[in-house]
Formats: C-alpha cells, structure tokens, sequence
C-alpha cells in the first residue's frame, strides 16, 4: 500500500518539475528577425507637401534607396513616382523615418525603433538639418536599456563639403518576462546618409 502512495506522489511532482524547466511562454517572446520600412514626407521650397508614402518589406542590413555614397551601391526604391517628385531638384525638404520593428511569435509588435532625418538643400548644399531617434510602440515585456547613440558627418557631394552627410543610430531594448527575467536583448539600428539634391538611403537591421 505504501508502494502505491509513493509512487503516485512521484507521479504528482514529475510534471511540475519538468514544468518548471521549461522555457518562458512563447506568447511573450520575441519572434526572430526584423522588419524593415519607412515613412517619407517631401515638401518643396515653399514647405508644401509634394508627397508623402510609406513603404514596407525593405531588406534588412542592405542599403536601400538613391542617395549616392563612396564606394557603395544602394538597393534602387521601387517607387519612382515618389523619387520623380522628391528627387533630385535644386531646392526643397524631406523628412524620413526609417523604421525596424520587432514582433512577438503572435505577430503582436513588440517595438519599433527609428531614426527621423529632416534636411533641406539649395544644391549642392545641405542647409538645413535635424536628427532623432528612439524606441517607440514598445510593448510590456520590452524594456529600453537606451535608444539615441549614435554619430554621424558631413562629406563631400557634388563638389560641396556639406552636400552629403551620414548618421548613425542605435539602441539597446531587452525582452524581460515576469518571472523568468531577461531573456534576451536586441539592438537595432538604422544608417542614413543624404544628398543635397533630395536624395537619400538608409539601411537598418538588429536582431
């Protein structure tokens, strides 16, 4: 009788101890890979808004788009009304936000991050510009460790010093689920370079 009952006690606690060993619930960790788009408001001299798109299923790690850059090729944007509007002219504004975004195996966005470049130019020049970045539509399980490093210059384009210029990006963001801690950390980022003429590219990635 004695036998019975230990052996059915066993049987009680084996499952909850390979219970416990078992990883976190994949509803709330991360799926691998990334996914790569952009926001694009154009605007002319005057500040009117020429066009404005949004683009999705662009490669990650590759650099995507018509700006040109020494000694590297871009993957061409696949939407030439935009580019025929935007670029390339002699003078106007552009604001684009390249963006990774990470989701859950549920599909659930677990965190976007970008980087937003707003120039404008008087060719060949770069006259204005502004730089942001960050982590945005963050879910309860992503924690930000942080999300604006980065750097960046100006280089010669066109036969100007200040007709191109680059930027880099990054953050760090860790997947932490109540219970069994932090389980992984991601950090994207995005690069950007532009033209004086209207002219840009971007490439982001990061698992």
């Amino acid at each position: 009788m004695r036998t019975a009952i230990l052996v059915a006690a066993l049987a009680l606690v084996v499952p909850a101890a390979a219970s416990a060993k078992q990883g976190p619930p994949r509803a709330a960790a991360w799926a691998p890979g990334v996914e790569i788009s952009y926001t694009e408001t154009v605007t002319d001299g005057r500040g009117n808004v020429v066009s404005q798109v949004h683009r999705d299923g662009i490669p990650a790690g590759a650099a995507f788009g018509s700006a040109t850059m020494a000694g590297a090729e871009t993957i061409p944007d696949g939407a030439p009304a935009r580019r025929l509007a935007g670029c390339c002219s002699s003078d106007g504004s552009d604001t684009v936000s390249f963006e990774v975004t990470k989701r859950s195996w549920l599909g659930f966005v677990a965190w976007r991050y970008h980087q937003v470049d707003h120039w404008c130019w008087s060719y060949p020049r770069i006259t204005c510009l502004s730089i942001g970045s960050g982590f945005y539509d963050v879910d309860g399980t992503s924690n930000v460790n942080w999300g604006d490093n980065g750097y960046g210059w100006y280089y010669n384009w066109a036969g100007s010093g200040t007709g191109g210029h680059y930027a880099h990006r990054d953050g760090s963001i860790s997947n932490c689920i109540l219970r069994y801690g932090c389980i992984s950390t991601a950090y994207p980022y995005v690069d950007m370079w532009l033209n004086g003429n209207g002219a840009w590219a971007a490439s982001g990635g990061g698992n």
